[in-house]
């Protein structure tokens, strides 16, 4: 078991680092880890990384890619987390719906989507939550019937994040109606344009006041062409694609700002005459955020590693999507904690610290236990698909 780079990897990485330098700003970093890629420089910046050679270089080459190791969007997304960047922009279309493309979808689809996500051009908002069904997807009630030519699709979702500025929906809808039949049974995924007739997109706006959404869908015909592999079997590829998002995007590198940065804020304040740096109890939770850290790396490195060789995973990448979900809160719990009051100050003072930046992610670092599936049910996943232990 080797984690280390190769020395094609490591010039790619050092070549990576060089263009980050030049042409990665304040805010495109601000855009990627706060908006999560919505704005126009962020966008732009997206479409520059392709022209440059860092994306798609391990995806296939018949639909424009590299045809190289998975490796090199590890590093991409790693050193990209590392300046506050956190995401490939676009993230969805890059880190998760495409690579269930390329697994099921038709040559048609392939064809279609693939190029012009390595391109940088396009972004799919997930479609998955309702009202009723967040950590058990199989009580979705989104109704999708097969009208012959076309499926008509009524119904709810929420919590959307990317839809009121994606290009496409990555929806799942019930197919199967029949109340007879097992409810993951009956589940089918579609690509639907975002911005089809019929469809109502409303905002939900967070505690850290990011913008997620409700999508609507009032009779919204989608051609067959648009379903992703089989019909009613799109429950298994949701459960297939989890695994790859969370390599892909619970990364440990992106909490490493905040360690690099309050080491520079304490070495540089002081409290009654004493720097903050040398009181003890803040240089134990600094160095308590590095321990815990590192231990998520090789969590992490793990699971990509299996991913790589393509081994069998079970349990291994939702111990890291816990793992660095609740690590996050500890790490801005304590953050808080040393910048005192001034810390609860947001961007728009004078007086706030390090930008706002840890206020922000401290409100935000409440969704990530839940997004994606919420720890307890995590917890679910480790202890019986991983540990053999039985169904409560």
């Amino acid at each position: 078991m080797n984690f280390g780079y190769t020395e094609e990897e490591e010039k790619y990485r050092k070549r990576l680092n060089e263009f980050l330098d030049e042409h990665m700003t304040e805010e495109i970093a601000r855009q990627n880890w706060e908006d999560l890629g919505v704005g126009p420089e962020a966008r732009e910046f997206s479409k520059k990384l392709y022209e440059n050679g860092f994306l798609g270089l391990p995806w296939p080459k018949e639909y424009g890619g590299g045809g190289l190791s998975p490796t090199y969007d590890f590093i991409l997304i790693d050193e990209l987390g590392k300046r506050w960047g956190a995401h490939v922009p676009l993230d969805v279309g890059y880190t998760m719906t495409g690579h269930t493309i390329l697994r099921r979808g038709s040559e048609e689809m392939k064809k279609e989507f693939i190029p012009r996500i390595i391109r940088g051009e396009i972004e799919f908002g997930l479609g998955y939550t309702e009202p009723n069904a967040g950590s058990d997807l199989g009580a979705m009630m989104m109704k999708a019937e097969d009208m012959g030519d076309y499926f008509l699709i009524n119904g709810q979702k929420t919590f959307n994040t990317e839809s009121h500025y994606a290009d496409y929906h990555w929806l799942a809808a019930r197919t199967e109606l029949d109340p007879s039949k097992p409810k993951y049974k009956g589940i089918s995924l579609f690509i639907v344009d975002q911005r089809a007739e019929g469809i109502d997109i409303r905002p939900m706006i967070t505690m850290s006041d990011e913008r997620t959404n409700e999508v609507y869908y009032d009779d919204v015909k989608v051609p067959k062409s648009r379903l992703v592999g089989e019909k009613n079997k799109g429950f298994y590829y949701i459960m297939e694609a989890i695994d790859s998002e969370r390599n892909h995007v619970f990364v440990p590198a992106r909490l490493w700002p905040i360690v690099d940065e309050m080491i520079t804020y304490v070495k540089e304040t002081s409290f009654q005459g004493k720097p903050l740096a040398a009181d003890p109890d803040v240089q134990a939770k600094i160095a308590q955020m590095a321990i815990e850290l590192e231990v998520a790396q090789m969590l992490a490195d793990n699971a990509r590693w299996l991913e790589l060789n393509e081994l069998p995973m079970t349990m291994e990448p939702e111990i890291t999507k816990v793992m660095i979900s609740e690590l996050e809160q500890r790490m801005v719990d304590d953050a808080m904690q040393i910048l005192g009051l001034y810390g609860q100050l947001d961007e728009k003072s004078k007086w706030t610290p390090l930008r706002g930046r840890i206020e922000w992610f401290y409100l935000h670092s409440f969704m990530p236990t839940i997004g994606a599936g919420t720890s307890e049910i995590g917890r679910n996943v480790i202890a019986q698909r991983g540990l053999g232990l039985p169904r409560g």
